[in-house]
């Protein structure tokens, strides 16, 4: 058959084992049926290459979603979803997770110090955390948290103590969680909710009065995810917020110029994601300001390669606004590349690249068309705006040595290889389909993740906003892109069913 040239899943030596041995099963049933690829392909309403990959567990472990239609294509009676549960907790157990509540891998799971066990507060001074790590840009923070014991029925009912409205632990001005936790004591659901919604749902309810809470904000790889982005940009944002106000008024000259590149020197006091801040909002406004400069639809590059990074979209507010204008500006329906090699995304934890599948989301709801080339080739290219003829912008802070470099160009050259990765990247994208709704869903299915869990997911997050999970606290921060890409997910998802 044409399409078995990928070789034995058996000889990707530096593969997971337990992952191995699900591929080397998908290929012992597939043989057996006398399937191709392309024939089962067709069987489960997923690409051929992506089931090929399937076989290849130096790719990474296969979605629950894929594995589920090819169980139930190849009648293994669910051996290949067990297979497949096995795998993912080994992958847990390799990174060190915790496996006390299985939450979202790139988040340690609530816990008391010293314990790594879920444990239900008593009372206001009674508090548990939760880990917000440092990633490659964030610095890491602690979201303090009291927990306390829920009634699951029809609602999700805490049991605060007399008072709780009025005590200190939620009149904190920085983030504070109060968590619930569910009655299974083998493996607890937990749900969050910020302190401020915490407050004024008891405000001026009778003393014995339980907390009210959302089933939507039960804590997992989405909603982690996002306190974890969340947590760790609002932290740095705030520490850094007068001496951003400060940098802001120095780089005021730098607007008018076509072409500037800043180093790190002129913010040396500001952390990462400040700066990382000031050099998106500099290149936004650089793009809106020569945007006329263009002479057809644009195709903007775009370096964000994981969730860390793509956060930005979601939670800075002014990329919010530039996605809009952006989007005005572009006449007909523009095109955003990314480029995410397939070690990238072995490499980035479920958490992370369901941040990345909604910066995605959030775009195509402005009628922006995604495209995600897997060439490592054109990962060193900057940001940039191409217009399909001889102009482009050029917009580069993610990666870059300094704050920002920014051009207005029509130098050959260089336009010359903007068109051919442009060109490229549309040509061989992974989410390769006509709608938005296939193209997320290809997207899902290239990162790994269970599409059907996550659309519901995501309009359950939809249905109630997530701030009332991670309210912002800083100026510079919002959710709508959030609740947007949420939205925009479950809607999309519900016109494919």
């Amino acid at each position: 058959m044409t399409d078995d040239r990928t070789g034995e899943a058996g000889q990707d030596q530096d593969a997971e084992p337990s992952v191995v041995l699900l591929a080397e099963e998908i290929r012992r049933l597939r043989k057996a049926a006398d399937l191709s690829h392309a024939q089962l392909a067709t069987m489960v309403g997923y690409s051929r290459q992506y089931v090929s990959l399937a076989e290849r567990p130096r790719k990474g472990l296969p979605s629950a979603d894929l594995v589920r239609a090819l169980d139930g294509a190849l009648a293994a009676g669910g051996s290949l979803m067990e297979l497949r549960e096995r795998a993912e907790l080994a992958r847990q157990a390799r990174r060190g997770r915790s496996s006390v509540t299985a939450l979202a891998p790139v988040m340690a799971t609530v816990h008391r110090a010293g314990t790594g066990a879920p444990q239900v507060g008593r009372g206001p001074d009674d508090e548990v955390a939760v880990q917000a790590p440092a990633g490659r840009f964030f610095a890491g923070t602690t979201i303090p948290a009291v927990a306390f014991p829920v009634s699951v029925d029809a609602r999700v009912l805490a049991a605060v103590p007399q008072g709780f409205a009025d005590g200190p632990f939620v009149r904190r001005p920085r983030r504070g969680l109060v968590i619930g936790v569910g009655p299974d004591e083998q493996a607890p659901v937990l749900y969050g909710l910020d302190t401020r919604q915490a407050r004024r749902r008891l405000a001026g309810a009778p003393e014995q009065a339980r907390l009210l809470m959302t089933r939507a904000y039960a804590l997992d790889d989405l909603t982690l995810g996002v306190l974890w982005a969340i947590a760790n940009i609002e932290e740095a944002l705030l520490d850094d917020d007068a001496l951003l106000e400060d940098s802001r008024g120095q780089i005021a000259i730098y607007a008018d110029l076509p072409r500037s590149a800043v180093g790190k020197e002129i913010a040396h006091d500001l952390g990462p994601v400040s700066r990382m801040w000031l050099g998106s909002h500099f290149c936004a406004s650089h793009i809106l300001r020569h945007t006329d400069s263009l002479t057809g639809t644009p195709a903007f590059w775009t370096r964000e390669q994981r969730g860390e990074e793509a956060s930005t979209w979601l939670l800075f507010a002014h990329k919010y606004s530039y996605l809009r204008e952006s989007r005005a500006a572009g006449g007909e329906r523009p095109t955003r590349v990314f480029c995410i090699p397939p070690d990238t995304v072995k490499d980035s934890d479920p958490a992370e690249r369901i941040l990345l599948l909604l910066a995605a989301a959030l775009m195509e709801s402005f009628g922006i068309t995604v495209a995600v080339t897997t060439a490592a080739e054109y990962t060193a290219l900057p940001g940039f705006v191409f217009d399909g003829h001889r102009n482009a912008i050029v917009a580069n802070w993610v990666g870059a040595d300094g704050v920002w470099q920014v051009d207005v160009t029509d130098t050959v050259a260089l336009v010359r290889e903007f068109a051919d990765a442009t060109g490229y990247a549309q040509a061989h994208s992974v989410l390769g389909a006509e709608t938005p709704g296939q193209r997320l869903r290809a997207l899902a299915d290239y990162l790994a993740l269970d599409w059907t869990w996550l659309a519901r997911r995501c309009a359950e997050i939809g249905e109630y906003g997530i701030s009332g999970l991670a309210a912002p606290r800083s100026r510079l921060v919002s959710t709508e892109g959030v609740d947007q890409a949420c939205r925009f997910v479950a809607t999309v998802a519900q016109v494919a069913s």
